[in-house]
């Protein structure tokens, strides 16, 4: 591995350094002190470890994920090329070694002998031709294409110009090369995303549509059942190549209120509890010796898009008027009890290009009133309302957005808020396709590169891009840094790219989230990473003692 490998050191350096420096330095300390405690014991084989979603997942098909549920429970049960651990590096998976070319466009790929899925086949180097393949195919409509839009003959093979991608090819059962038209720095990184993980064609072609639903993969745990509503349940993955995993079962329940969530995790019918979204004052429990407490920065930004396409909401001064007007400090301070870090722009602490001298929109409600009257709407005059939505039933939000709508208000801008049933009514009858709207997001990092922030939300043709925002210069910029080979050349077109976004406002950047996580005593094996909880490598976990609470529901049905 040439300049791939040198990339990744950097970027797990990067990291790894402001999970330490920035956050919460004396929580991961602790956390890390536990954690060699931990190991001195002997794993134990068995239990089934609960854990709480907030919302439903919208499939287990690897392709179709757009939700952090769906990739919490699908980076269960599949496995793909590579794998990010701890520290962000980028490691072996199915894939044993790997060495790409010196121009960065060529890369060979060596798997595991022996690999199997769920079902009981081998896993081959076509099996990732397909996947791959799947993804890229129009028919599939994945939202994830972009994915694998730079491999050599993607473009003609979307365009029906050609029967198969061209890049993609299995030299062996167990050699898979995948050819670049043009290099793309953190694509190695990019392989280790939920998405890319292999799929069985046989098992994607019987279930149809069903495979979200009833997914086989080659992860540490294969699918048992899928309640809709109430619960999923997976179980070990006796054949897993890694060995099999120390629990015996996963058992995911759908609980959307915090309180319930905190109240299961208290009479120990959760193993943990992921904090980061719970009720504003945070929780008694946090502090209560009888359980773990780790707290963890994340690669989070969490903001409001604002709809450039709609009128008023089009003129910049519009946009930069409503940054200037609303008191992030105050919401943080009163609502968050400073639990989060406010958002200077949209790069979050710790991911690679983070500009602490970005210019900011900081709060000033003189210059909010300037702009707005420079943009036509003295004092909000003639200014439609304004859609505030959300999807989220948390009470620390809605109090935000609360307080967002107080601020807007005393501008002149008059704010209707509005909430979508869940997600799935959110992500695709709301986000981007309201006129005059506002929509809260929380972008959760990929993968630890700031392309996965700056393309993925801003570039124009992107699917993620849900103010419809647009500029050429940006769109070039973007376009620069993925092909950039320097380092340091790179990460500077990312800062002047995100000072050109900034200046736009298409967004309001809020907060960085903090990680903040609660587990029973008797877990063991816990890896945490800047990613969050999704990532947590659940086949590392293992329970010295059996839980105080079993869930009835977790026997398949």
């Amino acid at each position: 591995m040439i300049a791939a490998q040198r990339w990744g050191v950097i970027l797990a350096c990067l990291c790894s350094g402001f999970i330490v420096l920035v956050l919460g330095c004396k929580d991961t300390r602790q956390a890390d002190e536990d954690q060699s405690k931990r190991t001195v014991s002997v794993p134990i084989l068995g239990g089934i470890y609960h854990k709480a979603l907030w919302q439903e997942p919208l499939t287990l098909d690897p392709a179709f994920y757009t939700d952090i549920y769906s990739s919490s429970v699908g980076l269960q049960i599949f496995d793909g090329l590579v794998q990010l651990e701890a520290n962000l590096n980028v490691v072996p998976c199915i894939a044993k070694s790997w060495e790409a070319s010196r121009d960065g466009l060529v890369w060979t790929f060596h798997l595991r002998e022996g690999v199997k899925f769920h079902h009981g086949r081998e896993v081959h180097a076509d099996d990732f031709v397909y996947t791959f393949t799947r993804i890229l195919d129009p028919r599939t409509v994945s939202p994830r294409a972009w994915l694998f839009e730079r491999v050599q003959g993607a473009a003609k093979f979307r365009a029906g110009e050609a029967e198969r991608v061209e890049g993609l090819q299995a030299l062996d059962a167990y050699t898979l090369q995948i050819t670049l038209s043009q290099p793309y720095a953190p694509f190695i990184a990019l392989l280790g995303m939920p998405q890319a993980k292999v799929v069985p064609l046989e098992e994607v072609q019987r279930l149809g549509a069903d495979f979200g639903r009833r997914p086989v993969g080659a992860g540490p745990f294969r699918f048992v059942n899928w309640m809709a509503g109430e619960a999923i349940t997976l179980e070990a993955h006796e054949a897993y190549f890694e060995g099999r995993p120390f629990l015996d079962r996963l058992h995911y329940r759908m609980i959307t209120n915090n309180q319930s969530i905190l109240a299961e995790f208290e009479k120990g019918a959760l193993e943990d509890v992921d904090l980061t979204l719970t009720s504003p004052e945070g929780t008694p429990l946090s502090r209560d010796p009888r359980f773990r407490f780790v707290r963890k920065p994340l690669l989070t930004t969490t903001f409001l898009w604002l709809n450039t396409s709609y009128g008023p909401l089009s003129q910049r001064e519009v946009r930069q008027a409503i940054n200037h007007a609303i008191d992030r400090e105050a919401m943080i301070s009163t609502i968050r009890q400073n639990r989060h870090v406010q958002a200077r722009g949209i790069l979050p602490l710790g991911m690679p290009g983070y500009n602490p001298d970005l210019a900011e929109h900081a709060y000033d409600l003189s210059r909010a009133r300037q702009l707005l009257a420079k943009a036509g709407y003295p004092e909000g005059k003639d200014l439609p309302a304004l859609e505030l939505w959300t999807s989220s039933n948390n009470t620390a939000i809605l109090l935000e957005q609360e307080a967002i709508k107080r601020d807007l208000e005393r501008l002149g801008i008059r704010v209707e808020l509005l909430k979508a049933g869940n997600w799935e009514q959110y992500r695709t009858e709301v986000l981007g396709k309201r006129p005059g709207a506002m929509y809260r997001y929380t972008w959760h990092a990929d993968f630890p590169d700031p392309d996965n922030f700056l393309f993925s939300l801003f570039h124009s043709q992107s699917h993620d891009n849900y103010a419809n925002y647009s500029n050429l210069a940006v769109d070039h910029l973007l376009e620069q840094a993925r092909s950039e080979g320097d380092y340091l050349k790179r990460i500077e077109v990312y800062r002047q790219a995100e000072a050109r976004i900034m200046e736009d406002a298409p967004v309001v950047n809020l907060m960085y989230y903090a990680g903040e996580y609660l587990f029973q005593p008797y877990v063991q094996g816990i890896e945490l990473n800047a990613l969050g909880t999704r990532y947590i490598p659940m086949k590392k976990i293992w329970l010295d003692a059996t839980p105080r609470v079993s869930s009835v529901n977790s026997k398949p049905q």
